[in-house]
């Protein structure tokens, strides 16, 4: 089982006695289901401490600190956690273009539909220049 740091005191000490400069750490983050309807709930995100700021003496990982990760995220895993997919990797497939695989048969409503809905919107007369000052 990996370490999980909390946002207190006793963590984040520990946390700075621990972390050098090239280490990874792994957070969480819950995404909203409105917003991405598709995408899983919590996504993993790795963090690489890759300088020292100079005034502070405190590692940096791009802009944050480890006491301001620690507070935007208030955890901090040791290692990824499982079951939660990295943010970075690809997303689950949906609504994609079918593989050549798939053989689905359509049913007659569904091809007089679909010809309907062509039959509609294809009729050059009826079309405006796309470029038109008229409604």
């Amino acid at each position: 089982m990996s370490k999980i740091w909390k946002n207190n005191r006793r963590d984040i000490a520990d946390l700075k006695r621990r972390l050098r400069e090239g280490d990874v750490v792994y957070t969480v983050r819950k995404v909203s289901g409105h917003v991405a309807p598709y995408e899983d709930a919590r996504l993993c995100v790795e963090h690489e401490f890759t300088w020292t700021n100079h005034v502070t003496g405190s590692l940096m990982t791009g802009h944050l600190s480890i006491e301001g990760l620690l507070a935007q995220e208030n955890e901090i895993h040791e290692q990824p956690p499982r079951g939660v997919r990295n943010i970075a990797d690809p997303a689950p497939q949906v609504g994609a273009p079918l593989g050549s695989n798939y053989e689905g048969r359509l049913d007659e409503p569904e091809l007089r539909g679909l010809n309907k809905h062509v039959a509609d919107g294809s009729d050059p007369r009826t079309r405006r220049h796309p470029r038109s000052w008229r409604p």
